[in-house]
This record gives C-alpha cells, structure tokens and sequence, in this order.
C-alpha cells in the first residue's frame, strides 16, 4: 500500500470520527450552540454572545405576531390633538396618518424577511463583513413620502399623553397622575419632588438599581469632578451621610447619532440627592454634563442657576438614566450574561443531567432574539442614541471590564453602593425604593427555590466536587475563549453552586417583569418621564431664560416617540410564549416527575405561588395578571 493510499485512509478515518463525535454529541449533548467571534474582534471583557441561526425565521414570524397583537392597544391612541399646523389622532401622530394597521404590520413582517434575507448572516462570522454589518447606522433616512406629522415636536406638556392608549383604561386611569409628569416640564418644586420616585418606583423593568450612597472614596472623585459646586451644604450633607449620587458619565465617549435629520443624544451627567433626614425623600442638588461637543463640563446646582437651566439638567440626566436601564441594566444583566450560560450549559452538559433538567425551561428564546437584534438592529432596537449593535457592543464591553458575575445581583450591587434598607424604608420597607425590594425579593425567593433543587440533587460538596459535567459547565463558562464569563465562584461546595444558580435563576425571572402593562403604562408611556435621547445637542448655560417651549424641541419629537412606544407595546401587549405559571395550575408542568410532594417540585409550585402574590402586588390596585410574566426572555 502506497503512501498515497495510506494517507487517504487516515484522513477518512479521521472525517469519520469527527462525524460520529458531533452525531453522538448531538444525540447526548443537543445541538451545538456556536458564538459570534467578539474576542477576536476585541471584546475581551463581555461575556460571550452565542447564535442560533436557524431559530432567527422562528424568532421574525415572532416578533411580527407581536406587531400584530400590539394592534388594539395601537389604535387605542384615538384622542384628537392639534401640535402646530396638524390635528389628527395620536395614533397618526406617532405612526402617520391614513395608515391601516393591518397592511402596516404585514409590511413591517416583510420588512424584517427582507432585511435578514439581505444581511446573509452566515456571512457574518466572516470578522470583517460582521464588523461591518454591526456598524450600519441603525435607521435610514427620511424618505420623501413619510407623514411630516410623525417628525414634529410637541408644543404643549400635556401632548404627550398622545401615547396613552385608551386601550384597558390606560388614558382613563392614568388621569390622576397627569398633572405631575407634565408639571415636571414646567415647575421647579414637582420637578424636584417628582424625579427620585419616579425611578426609584417605575424602575424595576430597567433594573435601575443606579442609586450609590456618597463615600469617602466617592467623595474625592465628584470633589474633583465639581469643583467649586461642591459648597459647604454638600460637605455638610456629606459628613451627615445625607448624599447620594447617580454616576452616568461613561457616556461621554458614547457618540451622538442622525436619524431623520435630528440628533439622538445621551448626555453624560453626574446627579447628587440629598435625603430628608425624617422622611428619607431625596432631592437632586446638582447636576453636571459633560457637553458632547467639546468636552467640557456644565454644572447646574439648584437655587442657583435658573428655572427652565434646571428643568433641563433633570430631564438630561432622567435621559442617561433610560439608556443605562435599557442597555446596562436590562440587556447586559438580564439577556446577555444569561444567554452565555445558556451555550455553555447546552454544549456541555448532556440533556438528563439534572442541571440541564432544572435549567432549560427558563432557557429559550434569548439567544435567537439577541441574535436577530444584533443583526436587525434598525428594525428592532429602541430609538435610544445607540445607533449600531457595533456601538452597543463597544460600550458593553467597557461596561463588563471589571465586573464579576455576583456583583450583577442586587445584594451585592445595593450592598457595593452603600444603600441600606433603614435609609429607605419610612412608611414601610423599602417605600422610597420600591424596586430594590421587589428585586430583593425575587432575588431571595430564586435561592429558596434553587436551594432546594441543589440540596436534594447533590447530598455533600464533595458529590458536587465530582460531578464531571458540572465542573465541565463551570470551566467552560469562565473560559475567555468559551463563555468569558468572569467571576462565577468556584464550584467547590453546594453553597457555591447555590449562589451561581441563585444569580442565573434570578435574572431569567426578573426579566418577566416587563411584560406587565403597569411595567410600561402610564409612566414610562409617557415618554418625557424616562426619555430614550434628547433631539438636540446644544447645552444651556446655567443662567439661561431657558424656557418650556424650547425644552420641548429636546425631547423626543412624534416619531421618536412612536418607536419608543413600539417597543414598550411589544412587551406589555402581547401575550408571553410560554407563561411561568402554568394555565393548568400551579402543580402542573413539573420537572421531577408527577409526584407534586417530591421535594424539589414543590419547590418549584412554591416559586411559582410567591411569583403570583409578587404579580397581585405589583399590579395593585388593579388585579395582576399572573399567566402575563413569561418562563423565559424572549424579547
């Protein structure tokens, strides 16, 4: 035999072996779930981003779904407004006039087939073609026959009611509320009193644990960062432990987009609160912007520069609030780091182990979605100021540098930033946080309930010592090469194994949380509460006679508002894949066989009974709709 022949021999031997290694992998393991090339690209601090392309036609004829279910409560928006030359319905406003719902959610469908049939995403794993595709600007250019009315600004606060629906009594019961969230546009006093709560309140979905509590360490940053605004009352405050501070200034190097001929503009901003001694309220003091333009900074203290200057700073930095809580808050802790846990577990843990048991119910959908917001970023993200997945990807990697896998739970982050329980609970726990407690208290039922599955699962640590698939999942999960998840702790112990799944199991139920109406409606509906971007980058002085109508040119103009609304409609007016209740019953839909009284199952039924009562009461007054929070993150 030739060498020839020998070392075509070999190289069949060798293609054989490898075809039954992936066929028995698939048999045992799954599919194999691959991830986009980010390390090699840079991205050496963010998890891993994983992709399932053939679950992306699956996740569009989803999503399009969703843009139908979101037609009634679209066409809700019926009241009459006149901004301008133009009075039409706030439907028309947003989405322009003469439009039928039915032909403009087909034409969307086809827009989504269209746009991932051309951006051949195979292509993509090509690094420079997927570089690229990441960076094409997130929406196009007006086109000559678009509605004008859906690129005006309004001209009036109270307008912006155009985006409450009359769709399940949204506009009707949101009536008591009005007068503060247009009010914070126009007066001092309920600006001030107004913008704490709000985020502290309606913050839950964006995970805007943002709240630090000024320390020594703190103190000697935002001295130098302030300057002279940093007076004798701050210091006092300060030394009373009264001062609390919300840092966004990583948003300086976050570039400002062009949509339709406007900007799209996250200030950077540094806001300090005082808290009320008695009531525990905070107030903002002072806020500083870093001006996109040339870098320098602008401070604007309260009582000292003038009324509409102010005004102005509260609604920049409620702007860098709404980036952080979409992009940081939400996507990177719930959706990200979660989906790289999702591939490793898949690809190296086989299906009846009883961790790939436990775990993949709340495992679907994540990874296809991320992958379809990647690739489909003008159809699909928020119109926030950032315009590309490649800027996205940018600032997620700078905001991972750093953080370990814990230091994402809320003990751990309202622990790191110096907020405790006393300091907010007059009138009750937590009443001037709200959403802390209600994160906690996830937080706390998740390891109830994961406490349980591990205890009966493995009967010591050194069983979990022993475990060749678990320590396999681990190991590939903290691999910069494989998961590049950093920071999960060592799996040496079943109180260590707790805590990891503790984490994972929290952040895939919390997530459920934005698909319940009161998540979105009124406040957040209300776009100038929350703003996606501000539309213009010039930056008031202080002591300029800055009035209402000229605040009005910044916030979101009709369309912007209407892609923001959208987005916040395809959550909370549409019904969830799979509900984390089952329909059938709490008892029913079981991991551990049918026997409602093994142990781990009833933990389970009790997870599920605690995230009813947690619906009832977040919901309140109105009843929760408990089969509304979905088993997994799917948008």
């Amino acid at each position: 035999m030739t060498l020839k022949y020998i070392l075509v021999a070999l190289i069949a031997l060798v293609v054989i072996g490898v075809i039954v290694y992936f066929l028995w992998r698939r048999k045992t393991y799954g599919k194999h779930i691959y991830k986009l090339p980010l390390f090699d690209l840079g991205y050496k601090d963010m998890p891993a981003v994983p992709f399932q392309l053939e679950e992306i036609p699956k996740t569009l004829v989803q999503l399009g779904l969703r843009t139908t279910a979101t037609t009634q409560a679209k066409w809700g928006m019926s009241n009459e407004y006149t901004i301008g030359d133009y009075t039409a319905n706030g439907y028309s406003f947003l989405y322009g006039r003469g439009s039928n719902a039915e032909s403009t959610n087909e034409q969307n469908r086809l827009n989504l087939k269209a746009a991932l049939e051309t951006s051949n995403p195979l292509a993509e794993l090509n690094l420079s073609n997927l570089k690229n595709r990441m960076n094409t600007h997130s929406h196009s250019e007006a086109k000559s026959n678009e509605d004008p009315i859906t690129d005006l600004f309004l001209t009036d606060p109270r307008q912006f009611t155009l985006s409450w629906t009359t769709f399940n009594d949204v506009y009707k019961n949101a009536q008591p509320q009005l007068a503060d969230m247009a009010g914070a546009l126009t007066d001092v006093a309920t600006a001030n009193r107004t913008f704490w709560p709000t985020i502290a309140n309606y913050g839950f979905a964006y995970n805007l644990l943002v709240l630090e509590k000024v320390d020594a360490t703190r103190a000697i940053d935002y001295k130098a960062a302030l300057g002279a605004a940093w007076t004798a009352e701050i210091e006092e405050l300060f030394n009373n432990k009264l001062l609390y501070a919300i840092d966004l200034r990583m948003y300086e190097s976050l570039p400002v987009s062009q949509v339709k001929g406007h900007p799209r503009y996250t200030p950077a901003t540094l806001t300090l609160l005082a808290q009320n001694p008695t009531d525990k309220s905070l107030s903002p003091i002072v806020v500083l912007l870093i001006d996109p333009n040339n870098k320098n900074k602008v401070i604007y203290s309260y009582g000292s520069c003038t009324d509409g200057a102010w005004i102005f700073a509260l609604t920049a930095a409620r702007t860098s609030v709404t980036l952080y809580g979409i992009w940081m808050g939400h996507v990177y802790h719930w959706h990200i780091v979660s989906a790289a846990l999702i591939m490793t577990l898949n690809n190296h843990v086989e299906e009846d182990h009883p961790l790939r048991k436990f775990m993949d119910p709340q495992s679907d959908y994540v990874i296809p979605f991320d992958n379809t917001l990647l690739l489909l970023w003008k159809q699909i993200a928020p119109p926030t100021s950032v315009a590309t997945s490649l800027q996205y990807l940018n600032m997620t990697n700078d905001f991972a540098k750093g953080r370990t896998y814990l230091k994402d739970d809320p003990n751990t982050t309202l622990a790191d930033n110096g907020i405790k329980p006393d300091d907010f609970s007059h009138g009750g726990d937590w009443a001037q946080f709200p959403i802390a407690g209600q994160l906690l208290s996830i937080f706390d039922a998740a390891g109830d309930y994961v406490s349980v599955f591990v205890n009966k699962t493995w009967t010591s640590d050194a069983e979990v010592v022993e475990d060749k698939q678990l320590q396999a999942w681990y190991a590939a999960s903290v691999d910069p090469h494989d998961g590049n998840v950093a920071g999960i702790p060592t799996l040496d112990s079943r109180d260590n194994l707790i805590k990891t799944l503790q984490s994972w199991v929290f952040r895939l139920t919390a997530h459920g949380a934005s698909r319940l109406n009161s998540t979105a409606n009124p406040v957040l509906s209300f776009i100038p509460n929350l703003p996606p971007c501000l539309q213009k980058t010039e930056i008031p002085s202080p002591t300029e006679d800055f009035s209402t109508d000229k605040l009005l040119t910044y916030l979101p103009n009709t369309g912007t508002i209407g892609e923001m609304i959208t987005f916040l409609f395809t959550f909370v007016f549409s019904a969830p894949y799979v509900p984390f209740i089952p329909l059938s019953g709490d008892d029913t839909e079981l991991i551990w066989g049918n026997d409602p009284n093994e142990p781990r199952n009833k933990a389970l039924i009790a997870y599920r009974q605690f995230l009813a009562d947690f619906i009832r009461k977040y919901e309140s007054p109105e009843p929760g709709q408990i089969h509304q929070w979905p088993r997994n993150i799917e948008t």
